[in-house]
């Protein structure tokens, strides 16, 4: 029995030691979201474009839940979601896009939990519908959803 537990030892001490040597050589695990812009859907963007953006153009719209986005959200990023009153988060959102008069928001993202979340899909068809010609803005979701965002934020 003594032999069996020091070789679970021996084999564990070895496996920390050889994570931590991968570790230095390689670093740390690639979390990054992949997108290619080329492959994308009309409507949708990657993040590394949003990034080359102006911020000041740019509105971050979450279409999560509300608590994720008291949590979380984007700095600045107003709530635009499926599960709410649409009437109250549509003034908000309005008021965003103007921000404070001096510069019109010109591209709105919005972004959900993750890739392929209807929720993003649907709040950004309605803002297109209601509002993107009449404000002048664009809209787009961002693939890969928070999880593109998260090492970022």
């Amino acid at each position: 029995m003594r032999k069996v537990l020091l070789s679970v030892v021996w084999i564990s001490l070895m496996s920390v030691a050889a994570a931590f040597l991968t570790w230095m050589l390689v670093g740390p695990p690639d979390r990054s979201v992949p997108c290619d812009a080329q492959e994308l859907p009309k409507g949708q963007v990657c993040l590394s474009t949003v990034l080359e953006w102006d911020p000041g153009e740019v509105l971050w719209v979450d279409a999560r839940p509300r608590d994720y986005w008291r949590r979380n959200g984007v700095e600045g990023s107003v709530l635009v979601n499926d599960q709410e009153e649409w009437v109250s988060m549509e003034e908000s959102f309005v008021l965003a896009v103007f921000g404070d008069g001096s510069q019109l928001k010109t591209k709105v993202v919005v972004y959900c939990n993750q890739a392929g979340c209807g929720s993003s899909e649907y709040v950004a068809d309605r803002l297109r519908q209601k509002h993107s010609e009449a404000l002048g803005f664009e809209v787009y979701v961002l693939s890969g959803g928070f999880k593109a965002l998260a090492n970022q934020l």
